[in-house]
């Protein structure tokens, strides 16, 4: 009756010595950098990203909380392209400071596991609205232009919208 009582104490103990997956690891990493991101929280952000992308990513990344308000980041999954390296896929909902148009852009994200430390290497607007990482806006908002219904940045036929907020 011991043995069973003991080993049923030391069960659980048993599982704290599994070391987290390659995948559960790109994960973690993932979703942590681009919290610190959406919430303004840059130091914590670069802690994750690679030495040779912290330029690029500041420059992308500089108008998110002075020209833009990015509401929310959807984490929309990855894939392993190689057993190092992996596509971060987000969704993220933003808008301009000076508008009330509701933005969604996805974005691709190239992680690199560096020794046991994945960390971002790159980024790309894949799908959706321009703008969000620090990419001219279409030549009609350059103009001052009130922009339609219909969004020059985005192809036909995509899941991702533009939302419009009008205060009447």
């Amino acid at each position: 009756m011991r043995r069973v009582l003991l080993a049923l104490c030391l069960l659980p103990l048993a599982s704290c010595g599994i070391a987290p997956s390659n995948s559960q690891r790109l994960t973690e990493a993932a979703l942590e950098m681009n919290t610190a991101t959406r919430f303004g929280r840059m130091d914590v952000a670069l802690e994750r990203v690679g030495s040779s992308a912290r330029q690029d990513f500041m420059s992308r990344h500089a108008a998110w909380g002075t020209r833009l308000r990015v509401v929310d980041v959807e984490f929309g999954g990855f894939e392993m392209v190689q057993r190092d390296e992996a596509e971060v896929y987000l969704d993220v909902l933003w808008l301009r400071n000076d508008e009330a148009t509701v933005r969604t852009t996805r974005i691709a994200q190239r992680w690199r596991d560096a020794r046991g430390h994945w960390e971002l290497i790159g980024e790309e607007r894949r799908d959706g609205d321009v703008g969000l990482l620090g990419e001219p806006p279409p030549k009609a908002e350059e103009a001052g232009e009130a922009s339609s219904a219909v969004d020059t940045g985005r192809k036909h036929g995509l899941s991702l919208h533009t939302r419009v907020i009008r205060d009447e």
